[in-house]
């Protein structure tokens, strides 16, 4: 039997998405997912399973329901393992793919737009409904943050039976699900479908509320029987190089916001429109930024990236069934824009306290014998100016401030400035805050494990 091919073009017309911020992806029809999951080997040994997805989601099994067209199968055994496939369906970078034995002679399966197609039928056909709580167990349990390892633990407590309260500093619930990642590539009123959901279940949430701030982290400890925090890593890494003071260079997230934020507190001096924009920093959150800059109308948008550019193929220092180190292009990419790889940012040059520009050198880098980048050497001679109106930090993140929450309730940081839990306090901490900057579906899968033991 003739094997379909994996569908290579997922997005809508570029000329068409960048004059709206509706989600960059096309809806795939019934017919198209379908074939795509008989692409499924059902393996002896699901890789995707075991050595892929983070939340061990079990793929072949709901590939298998799709293949055979019962959607509703399909969605009951997604859900088994899974609170939120509507956000991982869109955001997550499918490690399971790189895991799937296809990928050995072929083109991996394609999973999370099925995993898409799966809840977004769900939601149609009216099957989603609120967690079934527990009885009661009396016990009150306070999480700090309602992005993805917030919103994930407060619903594995509220179906084990605690009394959930989730506390979050912005206007609106789902932090970097909301407030970082743009519309057009999750569009918020995916995430209010299942909010609604979570309320109706019991889970209050509490808006506009910054623990230690607004209220005293002590506060919170004292009057709950556990305290969870899903705070993130909300310290950006900065680029402390002259002229840093200039006007018109923003971190990453506080660009993004104007987007992120439904035209909330949306300044015109992060507006891209007509202006020169250069972005440091290669990865999603960057072209994430490419994609704003485009839609607001630059000039001409420029992204740079320190490190050298990945090979075409899997690298063998990533061998399979790991998460490959690999060249991938990402939406934003065939929107517009140039990319360089290899630059090293020396100073900023201002003109009349406004950016003007980043003075550049380029490097070669020392490779390991398996082809990983080990170190920069910069080459001589090959300084140059590259001239911009607006210049956006999107380096990534560093870790957990060692002010505010943490000096309140007196916790230990690791050396990667990550929060250690203090299980005898009943003080957990959940996702990026605990394990570091990662993925959407690894900050899931952290409170996963955490509560399973609850």
């Amino acid at each position: 039997m003739e094997i379909e091919q994996r569908i290579q073009n997922v997005y809508r017309p570029v000329e068409e998405r960048v004059k709206d911020e509706n989600e960059v992806e096309r809806r795939l029809s019934d017919i198209e997912i379908f074939a795509q999951a008989k692409r499924c080997s059902n393996c002896g040994i699901p890789f995707c399973h075991g050595a892929g997805c983070p939340l061990f989601n079990l793929i072949p099994e709901f590939n298998a329901a799709v293949a055979a067209h019962d959607v509703f199968r399909a969605y009951d055994i997604l859900s088994k393992t899974s609170f939120f496939p509507e956000f991982t369906g869109r955001v997550c970078p499918a490690l399971c793919e790189s895991s799937c034995t296809r990928n050995l002679n072929d083109e991996a399966v394609m999973v999370r737009q099925t995993e898409k197609f799966i809840i977004e039928t769900a939601f149609e056909e009216g099957w989603v409904e609120q967690p079934k709580a527990a009885e009661s167990n009396g016990k009150t349990v306070a999480v700090i943050g309602s992005g993805p390892s917030g919103l994930y633990a407060a619903e594995s407590l509220r179906r084990k039976g605690y009394i959930v309260t989730v506390f979050e500093k912005n206007p609106k619930v789902g932090g970097l699900l909301r407030y970082g990642i743009p519309n057009w590539k999750l569009e918020k009123n995916v995430i209010d479908r299942r909010i609604a959901l979570l309320e109706k279940a019991g889970i209050k949430f509490i808006c506009n509320t910054e623990i230690g701030k607004d209220i005293s982290a002590e506060y919170i400890h004292r009057n709950f029987d556990f305290v969870f925090l899903a705070i993130g890593t909300t310290k950006a890494r900065d680029l402390n190089i002259p002229g840093r003071e200039a006007e018109g260079i923003y971190l990453a997230l506080d660009f993004l916001h104007g987007s992120s934020m439904e035209g909330e507190n949306n300044p015109k001096r992060f507006n891209a429109k007509d202006k020169r924009v250069l972005i440091i920093g290669g990865g999603d959150t960057g072209n994430d930024c490419v994609g704003k800059s485009i839609r607001e109308g630059c000039k001409s948008v420029l992204q740079v990236e320190f490190l050298p550019k990945p090979p075409e193929t899997r690298s063998p220092s990533t061998p399979w069934p790991d998460w490959a180190y690999q060249q991938r292009s990402s939406y934003a990419h065939h929107e517009g824009g140039e990319f360089l790889w290899n630059i090293s940012s020396k100073r900023f040059i201002v003109k009349n306290g406004h950016v003007a520009g980043v003075e550049v050198i380029h490097v070669e880098w020392e490779m390991s014998p398996t082809g990983k980048p080990l170190k920069p050497v910069e080459v001589p001679n090959s300084t140059e100016i590259l001239e911009a109106d607006l210049v956006v930090l999107a380096m990534g993140f560093t870790g957990v401030p060692a002010e505010g929450i943490v000096n309140d309730l007196k916790l230990q940081l690791t050396p990667r400035t990550t929060i250690v839990s203090d299980p005898s306090r009943n003080i957990y901490a959940v996702g990026d805050c605990s394990n570091g900057p990662s993925l959407v579906v690894r900050a899931m899968a952290s409170a996963k494990q955490v509560v399973s033991v609850f």
